[in-house]
């Protein structure tokens, strides 16, 4: 695998692959996803189970259809799309990565139909609809208008779009750290919902379920700050000057509010289940057309 773009490292391609070999190691799969914690110790060796009964929370609000065409959006590696095929679902996914294109296919064993781009320019086939748009944690990274409005366009009659993600609660962050989780506001997605035209089915708020997700992550983020300490101390000790010009390069080239930020993520504890909880709604939103039948 090469991680160049331009003749320059390619960063956030070198980190997905490294994400989902993480992932692989740790739960056997490649999903991208919180987790729902209902009734799991919150652990490391609990992620696959939680993430595991995430998804199935999520089919629980599918079309009650046996068989349906489904428009994956922002379908990581294709687990997901993974299962509705083996549930006899035709399955479409529009994911814009190389990497995870190419893993879509794989973990489909080309069963799927995935497209490398972004949904803002996605072109369905002449005439072609589907039953269900699945936004699952894709949401927060399309504009949510274009989103709402597009996926509306490509709903069959009664199909329906469902959304799960995190939307942002309106409580002022003032620290200089990011708040966890993200996404859109939850007063503008309310909003959009009515100005488009859209219906309501269900939607449900599981923001304490996903929440210690967080935890988990943080805990893997500190593990990783003692890793990078031994290593300094080692290497402080072996090549003292060199380690001095390191960090000369490193204050120069990266800013002190980028440096903090990295410091408090590696070896802090920002990025936990009760400010995730604070700052955020994780909501699961039903939605169906005026339109339909």
């Amino acid at each position: 695998m090469q991680f160049q773009k331009n003749n320059t490292l390619d960063t956030k391609a070198l980190g997905l692959e490294v994400s989902l070999a993480i992932a692989k190691f740790v739960t056997g799969k490649e999903n991208m996803h919180y987790g729902v914690w209902d009734n799991l110790d919150p652990c490391l060796e609990n992620l696959g189970k939680a993430q595991e009964q995430y998804t199935q929370l999520l089919f629980k609000y599918f079309p009650k259809k046996k068989k349906l065409k489904i428009l994956d959006i922002g379908g990581g590696a294709g687990e997901t799309a993974r299962k509705l095929i083996s549930l006899g679902h035709s399955v479409t996914v529009v994911v814009p990565s190389n990497i995870l294109s190419r893993r879509c296919l794989e973990n489909t064993g080309n069963k799927a139909e995935v497209h490398n781009i972004k949904f803002e320019d996605y072109k369905p086939k002449k005439n072609q609809t589907f039953d269900l748009c699945l936004f699952s944690e894709s949401f927060q990274y399309i504009p949510a208008k274009i989103a709402l409005e597009k996926a509306k366009g490509l709903l069959s009659k009664d199909g329906q779009i469902l959304v799960a993600d995190c939307f942002r609660s309106n409580l002022k962050n003032n620290s200089h750290n990011r708040r966890p989780g993200g996404g859109h506001p939850l007063s503008e997605m309310l909003k959009l919902i009515k100005d488009i035209n859209l219906n309501i089915v269900s939607k449900k708020e599981i923001t304490k379920s996903v929440a210690p997700s967080l935890d988990i992550e943080q805990r893997f983020y500190n593990v990783v700050g003692v890793g990078i300490d031994k290593l300094q101390q080692g290497l402080v000790t072996s090549y003292p000057w060199k380690m001095k010009l390191f960090n000369l390069v490193y204050k120069t080239i990266v800013s002190q509010k980028k440096r903090r930020r990295l410091h408090d993520r590696i070896y802090g504890n920002i990025r936990n289940s009760d400010n995730f909880i604070k700052f955020n709604h994780y909501m699961i939103f039903q939605l169906s057309s005026n339109k339909a039948g």
